[in-house]
């Protein structure tokens, strides 16, 4: 994989710059779609099913960001962004199990943390039934794909950049919990800034497992 096409990163990041500059939402979705763009170019005819699952969660996570960006106050349009980003969290989980496993210590640890944030902070200031389980069922796969991210066999630099990535959605998440449910707004402004990273970390770590043809070096 030539050098070069680490500069490809250039695009994901100017579009995430503007978009925070406030120059329109498309700028914002060009992030996402964009890094996957610079994987499916890159990998080529090597392109393997679970790049395919990267890209598709990419994808996927532009779609759930466009609902909760557009959702007038409607709890369905809420429930649907959900939806589609536990989906992407498939594709994230996916990857991880594809070139690893769950650290099951890690798993209990995280469970006890995001579920007790969850019955004590969450569930008492949503009254829609529907929407607390659409959010239940999204913080267990954040869990499960943070604890398989930490599992992961791949040379040490792409494994803690990808496991980056999916702490930096996760912690992006936390925040958007605590500024919908919580009432928190005074860290909302990391939001944008933590989800952004999250697809520039994945797709470099990506592109360096690529560059070292996928040598599993174990945890």
């Amino acid at each position: 994989m030539k050098k070069s096409n680490y500069l490809l990163l250039l695009i994901p990041f100017i579009c995430a710059l503007l978009s925070m500059m406030g120059y329109g939402r498309y700028f914002k979705y060009a992030v996402a779609l964009s890094c996957g763009f610079i994987l499916f170019l890159v990998y080529g005819s090597n392109i393997k099913k679970d790049i395919w699952l990267i890209i598709a969660a990419f994808l996927l996570s532009v779609v759930g960001d466009w609902f909760l960006a557009n959702r007038k106050g409607m709890n369905i349009r809420f429930i649907y962004g959900i939806v589609f980003y536990f989906i992407a969290h498939l594709g994230f989980l996916w990857f991880s199990m594809k070139n690893g496993k769950i650290i099951k210590r890690i798993l209990f640890s995280i469970l006890t943390v995001y579920l007790s944030f969850y019955m004590l902070m969450i569930y008492p200031n949503i009254d829609n039934k529907p929407l607390t389980i659409a959010v239940l069922c999204y913080l267990l796969i954040s869990c499960i794909s943070f604890a398989a991210a930490t599992g992961l066999r791949l040379p040490p630099f792409s494994k803690w950049l990808y496991f980056a990535g999916i702490a930096s959605i996760l912690f992006s998440d936390t925040l958007i919990a605590f500024k919908e449910f919580v009432g928190f707004k005074d860290l909302s402004f990391l939001i944008m800034p933590t989800y952004f990273l999250s697809h520039l970390l994945i797709t470099f770590a990506l592109l360096l497992m690529g560059a070292k043809g996928r040598i599993h070096t174990g945890l």
